[in-house]
């Protein structure tokens, strides 16, 4: 077990590694949201707000995480010279800072339960407006227990967040935010795998002998959800795991679940965009009879923007040699 200074100081650069990630996956995000395929400005109509405005929450929260943590690390290391060194700032669990810091992890994971409550809403309404209810309900249970969490915390003079006040709360806090995000992600992925598997019935397989389909947008929607799902599990998880055992090894695994909800929400859009494979289709067809008989027939099929096919068929008869035309 490391000490609790040395905890801290590997939660800080953790906190710095991964907010570097989490920058450069907004600012590709921030392209997605504000600009076109073809790289002009969308208009204002155009723009999803309501994500907009989730990414920039989402921002604010682990930017004011890490200026906590450098005002606590600066505290602890440059400024307090009083007896017990570096490890008594850390251990004073009513400080503004620690009491502030908490927050922060807390609300990162209810706002990413709530986004993924309201993709869930999003996709099932048309079917069951309700189904979304019970997450919804876990993750205000989710608050009400970080809120009481903070107000133990805020009590204790000389404790941390694993005291035994205050253990069993944040225990029940990790385990809902991972049912809720297990749940709601289940929910999601359930939904886009029933339209997919309806769809398929009226899709020609690629291998008529092995039954093999093409790749689909719903079919990489659903897997890029999916692999962006356990990644913010699996840090929950962990996260759970070593605040049960009151390891000091939870402050770098917090550090690593605040940003997780950033970079997986960013990595949703990204990836929404950039599996937008242009797709073959018809562009046109053009059709040429020749002014002397016999008639021949040149028929040209555009299949994608650079390749071409033309197909001859075969020469027609004048009209005099068909016989009268009949009337049906």
């Amino acid at each position: 077990m490391l000490s609790l200074p040395a905890a801290q100081l590997i939660s800080i650069f953790i906190s710095c590694f991964l907010y570097g990630i989490y920058i450069v996956t907004l600012g590709m995000t921030g392209r997605t949201l504000l600009t076109l395929p073809n790289g002009q400005w969308r208009t204002r109509s155009e723009i999803n707000w309501i994500v907009v405005v989730v990414c920039f929450a989402l921002f604010v929260n682990p930017t004011l995480d890490i200026i906590l943590a450098m005002i606590l690390i600066m505290e602890a290391f440059v400024s307090y010279t009083g007896p017990g060194g570096p490890i008594q700032v850390f251990l004073h669990g009513s400080a503004w800072q620690t009491v502030a810091k908490t927050f922060c992890v807390g609300m990162q994971m209810v706002m990413g339960d709530a986004i993924l409550i309201w993709r869930c809403w999003l996709i099932w309404h048309s079917t069951s407006k309700f189904i979304a209810v019970f997450p919804a309900l876990c993750c205000i249970a989710d608050f009400i227990l970080h809120v009481r969490l903070l107000d133990l915390l805020n009590k204790e003079t000389q404790a941390l967040v694993t005291a035994a006040e205050i253990e069993p709360w944040g225990k029940a806090f990790w385990i809902l935010d991972i049912c809720t995000n297990t749940m709601t992600t289940t929910l999601i992925v359930l939904r886009i795998w029933m339209v997919e598997r309806r769809n398929m019935k009226f899709r020609a397989p690629a291998d008529a002998t092995a039954h093999h389909y093409p790749a689909t947008t719903l079919g990489r929607a659903m897997r890029n959800i999916v692999e962006s799902g356990m990644i913010y599990t699996a840090a929950s998880i962990l996260g759970c795991a070593l605040y049960t055992t009151q390891n000091t090894i939870g402050f770098p695994a917090s550090a690593i679940v605040i940003h997780s909800v950033g970079i997986t929400f960013n990595l949703i859009i990204i990836r929404s965009r950039s599996a937008k494979q242009p797709q073959e289709h018809n562009l046109g067809t053009s059709i040429q009879f020749s002014s002397n008989p016999p008639i021949a027939c040149n028929v040209t099929r555009v299949v994608t923007n650079s390749k071409t096919e033309s197909f001859a068929l075969s020469y027609m008869h004048k009209a005099a040699e068909l016989g009268p035309a009949v009337s049906v």
